[in-house]
C-alpha cells in the first residue's frame, strides 16, 4: 500500500474513493486546476499525518469529518486555493501541530471567526502561519485571537490592524519563541503589555511603521524589546546575541 500520494498537474476534478486507506501517511496535491472536492464522506485515512495542498484553484471544501477521520494529522498546509472560504465543519484534527494557510482569497470575517473558535481546541499546535494576501477584506480580525498556548512560532501576513491588545493576543502564550510580521503596513507598534519574555526571535518584513517603532525602541534602549534576543528588519539584524 502506498504511504505517500503526490498528485501534481492532474486534470481530475474529484477524489472518488472513500474506502479506508490505513497505510496512507502523506498526501500532496499540487497545481491541480480542476480539482474541486474530496470524496463524499471524507478521507478514511487514520494514519495520515501530512496534507499539503497548493494551487488548486477550484477547490471549494475541505475533507469531510476531518476531526474524526484524520486523527493522526499533524501538518496541514493550504496555499493559493482561492475558492476556500470557510473551515471544516466540526473543526480540525485535535492533534494538529502545524497549520499554514496562504492566499485563500475568499476568506472573510466569518472564516476568521470560525478559525478563531477552533484554534483553542488545537491543544498540540506549535506552528501557525496565517497569510491573507489577496483577500478582499483584510481588517476582519477579532479583538481577541484565541491562539492555543502551545504555540512556539506565529507568522502573520497582511494583518490590517494598527494596534494589538497584547494581553488578549499574547498574554497566555508562555511558549511563544518566534513571531513574524510581514506586509502589515498599518501596524504601528508591539503591545505595551502581554508580549511574553519567552519571545526570542522577532522578524519584520515590509512593515514600515512597525520597523520605525522597533528602531526607536532600540535607540532608547527600551525594556519593551530588550528581552528579545534577535530582531530582524527586512532581513537585516537589529539585535544580536
Amino acid at each position: 500500500m502506498l504511504k505517500e500520494v503526490v498528485l501534481e498537474r492532474i486534470g481530475f476534478s474529484h477524489l472518488t474513493s472513500s474506502q479506508e486507506c490505513p497505510e496512507l501517511v502523506r498526501l500532496k496535491l499540487f497545481h491541480c486546476p480542476n480539482f474541486v472536492s474530496f470524496p463524499d464522506g471524507g478521507l478514511h485515512a487514520p494514519n495520515l499525518t501530512d496534507i499539503k495542498i497548493r494551487d488548486c484553484e477550484k477547490l471549494g471544501s475541505w475533507p469531510e469529518q476531518m476531526h474524526t477521520l484524520l486523527p493522526s494529522l499533524q501538518t496541514l498546509l493550504v496555499s493559493w486555493s482561492p475558492e476556500l472560504d470557510s473551515f471544516p465543519e466540526g473543526g480540525l484534527p485535535a492533534h494538529l501541530k502545524s497549520l499554514h494557510i496562504y492566499g485563500c482569497k475568499k476568506f472573510n470575517a466569518n472564516s476568521v471567526q470560525n478559525l478563531n473558535k477552533g484554534l483553542r481546541r488545537l491543544t498540540s499546535l506549535e506552528d501557525l502561519s496565517l497569510d491573507f494576501d489577496g483577500c478582499e477584506q483584510v481588517d476582519f480580525f477579532p479583538e481577541e485571537m484565541l491562539l492555543p498556548d502551545t504555540l512556539t512560532c506565529l507568522y502573520i501576513n497582511y494583518l490590517n490592524l494598527e494596534t494589538m491588545d497584547g494581553a488578549k493576543w499574547f498574554g497566555h502564550l508562555n511558549s511563544l519563541e518566534t513571531l513574524v510580521f510581514q506586509h502589515c503596513s498599518a501596524l504601528q507598534c508591539l503591545p505595551d503589555t502581554g508580549l511574553l519574555s519567552s519571545l526570542s526571535v522577532l522578524q519584520i518584513f515590509e512593515c514600515r511603521l512597525l520597523a520605525q517603532w522597533c528602531r526607536q525602541q532600540k535607540a532608547e534602549d527600551s525594556p519593551k524589546i530588550a528581552h528579545i534576543r534577535r530582531i530582524e528588519i527586512d532581513g537585516k539584524l537589529l539585535i544580536q546575541d
